[in-house]
C-alpha cells in the first residue's frame, strides 16, 4: 500500500507570529517539511522590528496529520501559533452552492409562469412523462457526487433513451 500524499483537501492555513531574526522562516519550513507537510503558500501579514506575522498554507495527508504539523510548530522556539484555519471548512461556511434564476422575473405574470401555478403544470407534465424532466429541469446539466473517505463515486443524470422531446 502506498503512502497518502498531502493534498489541498486536508490543507490548513496557520497564522504564525515569528521572531524577526535571520533563519526563523527556514526553521518553520524545516519543521513543516520534517513533519511531512507540503507548503503551498507563504503570505506576509505584518512586520515589525521584533516579529513577523505570516500565513502559511500547508497541505497534509489527513486531519490528524494537519494537527501533528501544527503541534510541531507550537513547539518551535520563537514561534507562536496565532490561529489555524481548515481551508475546506472555510469554503463550506454558509454553503458553497448558489441558486439563481436563468430567466428574469420582472412581472407578476413572469412569476406565475415560473413558480406557482406554472411550476405545478410542469410537474404534472413530468409525472405523465418522466423523460420531459431532462428538457424542463436542470437535471440534464447536473451531476451528483458522493465522496466517502476511501473512494469517490459520481454519476451524471442522463435520459434513459437517446431521443429528445
Amino acid at each position: 500500500m502506498s503512502a497518502v500524499s498531502p493534498s489541498a483537501s486536508y490543507s490548513v492555513t496557520v497564522r504564525l507570529s515569528i521572531a524577526n531574526r535571520p533563519g526563523m522562516l527556514g526553521r518553520v519550513a524545516m519543521a513543516i517539511g520534517d513533519a511531512g507537510g507540503d507548503i503551498g503558500a507563504v503570505d506576509l501579514v505584518e512586520s515589525t522590528r521584533d516579529r513577523i506575522v505570516r500565513d502559511i498554507t500547508i497541505n497534509s495527508r489527513d486531519s490528524d496529520h494537519g494537527q501533528h504539523i501544527v503541534n510541531r510548530l507550537k513547539r518551535l522556539a520563537g514561534v507562536r501559533v496565532v490561529n489555524t484555519s481548515d481551508r475546506t471548512f472555510l469554503m463550506h461556511l454558509g454553503g458553497k452552492i448558489e441558486v439563481g434564476n436563468k430567466v428574469p422575473i420582472r412581472t407578476r405574470d413572469d412569476l406565475s409562469m415560473a413558480y406557482t401555478p406554472g411550476v405545478a403544470r410542469v410537474c404534472l407534465a413530468i409525472r405523465e412523462d418522466r423523460q420531459r424532466a431532462f428538457a424542463l429541469t436542470i437535471i440534464r446539466t447536473r451531476s451528483t457526487c458522493a465522496s466517502p473517505a476511501s473512494s469517490a463515486a459520481c454519476w451524471t443524470a442522463a435520459p434513459a433513451s437517446s431521443t429528445t422531446r
